[in-house]
């Protein structure tokens, strides 16, 4: 089974620049060029065999029953944070899992109908990510710093399950595109938001991706409360740009109920941590070097890190 649906890429326009947002953008026009929806055929990832996995395809399903409140933040810092540990533990055969940090999803962005953004438990955005979308690269491992232990690999995972009891996830699953599937120079490098707050956004730099007909996304149809996706977010262990990461947006499914329940998901993302590195300075540099620092228009780009200026937090 596989679903016909639109997911929104990057305008090639910006392919070797990048990619500014509605804070970084020249003018209104520019920003009506930053994207390009496409078509796309997103097949059921259920039905690969052998079944899809984190090292080759970049993302993984796992079941992972855990009993406790995944909405009560005691819970989820506490118990569901270790039981995430001991999940990459097994799938990665890491021996050692750091970090931690998580946001909710809850509803669509830009409306106040009755499927907008739930307020959520830990301040974070909540909006369902429409747009394709990494949410990391090597500008991340300066903020790692103190994370990583000196000279070893790491590999950043995302840990993304619903919240509900008793339901499965039927609105705006996850699709998720074969990182083998994925072009390098189709990979455009843009100014994006941490969303962890929704008191203060903070800059990041993100990827996002430009439309390839041999690009191939999957989705793991209704998903239970018992099962967790994995999927790679960013690793040092790759020279590989594709590689590195896993492309990945909410989309709508066709096929969905019309009275088929919201969407409540969390995700959480760690750090596995690897055998240590030769030259660590190097491949650092070789990898920043390869995110532009210029827009197309020829401006200079300093949107790296730190709080974004002008940001407004929404009304409650």
């Amino acid at each position: 089974m596989a679903i016909s649906t639109t997911a929104n890429f990057a305008n090639a326009l910006h392919r070797g620049f990048r990619a500014p947002n509605h804070w970084s953008a020249a003018s209104e026009a520019e920003l009506a060029m930053l994207a390009s929806t496409e078509a796309i055929t997103v097949h059921n990832a259920r039905e690969l065999d052998p079944s899809p996995t984190l090292d080759v395809q970049g993302f993984q399903l796992v079941k992972a029953p855990f009993a406790g409140d995944l909405l009560d933040q005691e819970v989820v810092t506490g118990a569901y944070y270790e039981h995430c540990r001991a999940v990459l533990r097994d799938v990665t055969g890491a021996s050692e899992i750091r970090g931690g940090g998580h946001e909710y999803r809850t509803g669509y962005g830009g409306t106040d109908g009755p499927r907008r953004v739930r307020r959520t438990p830990n301040g974070s955005g909540g909006a369902y990510a429409q747009g394709i979308h990494s949410d990391m690269c090597a500008a991340v491992e300066k903020a790692f710093a103190k994370l990583i232990p000196d000279e070893r690999h790491f590999e950043s995972i995302n840990l993304w399950r619903s919240t509900k009891r008793g339901e499965t996830v039927q609105m705006m699953p996850l699709a998720v595109c074969d990182m083998t599937s994925v072009a390098p120079r189709d990979v455009v490098f843009g100014d994006g938001t941490n969303t962890g707050d929704i008191r203060m956004y903070r800059k990041v730099v993100d990827q996002r991706l430009i439309h390839s007909p041999g690009q191939r996304w999957y989705y793991f149809p209704e998903m239970t409360e018992d099962e967790v996706l994995l999927f790679r977010q960013y690793d040092t262990r790759q020279p590989s740009l594709n590689l590195r990461t896993v492309f990945h947006q909410a989309v709508e499914d066709p096929t969905m109920a019309p009275d088929a329940p919201m969407r409540s998901t969390i995700e959480v993302r760690m750090q596995a941590i690897y055998d240590p590195e030769t030259d660590k300075a190097g491949r650092m540099a070789r990898f920043r070097a390869e995110i532009p620092v210029k827009y197309r228009d020829g401006r200079d780009c300093d949107w790296w890190s730190g709080p974004i200026e002008g940001y407004v937090p929404p009304n409650d």
